[in-house]
């Protein structure tokens, strides 16, 4: 069976798209949302028995929720580290977050914070969805544990 994983970031605000975006991509069984506006996903319409998760972004200054998680071999044995990505300081570069992938081990790491989209590596794999509040958003497709497909999606 395919897993699949909604992955957002920097909402901002952007419920209404939001919304949108969840009812065209369903079916999933998990979104990511990689901060900056994870507020948003308080009032969304998600459906039952979906899991989510979410970091702290840079703008989340009243958020209960960590900075960054850590699923250790929870998504098909897989190590995915999920962060805003501003305390690596990736709008000047993708070195210390490489760095903290190599430190947490990580297989995938799923980040936001530059507004724009990108893909890059094969272990670990760097994946950021892109500026969701311009409508870009990313689908994880998962097979098997050798088998992720990334995508980059936009939402009208």
């Amino acid at each position: 069976m395919t897993e699949k994983i909604l992955v957002i970031s920097d909402t901002h605000g952007r419920r209404d798209t939001l919304q949108r975006c969840i009812d065209v991509t369903h079916p999933f069984d998990m979104i990511i949302h990689c901060g900056d506006g994870v507020k948003d996903l308080r009032g969304a319409d998600i459906p039952k028995c979906t899991i989510v998760l979410a970091v702290a972004g840079n703008t989340d200054i009243y958020s209960s929720v960590d900075e960054e998680l850590l699923l250790t071999e929870i998504i098909e044995g897989k190590n995915v580290l999920i962060t805003h990505g501003h305390q690596y300081n990736v709008k000047s570069g993708l070195y210390a977050i490489l760095k903290a992938a190599g430190e947490f081990r990580a297989d995938v790491v799923l980040f936001g914070h530059t507004h724009k989209n990108y893909l890059s590596g094969d272990n670990p794999v760097l994946f950021n969805p892109g500026d969701f509040s311009t409508g870009n958003y990313g689908i994880i497709s998962i097979q098997d544990k050798n088998r992720w497909k990334f995508e980059h999606r936009m939402i009208s």
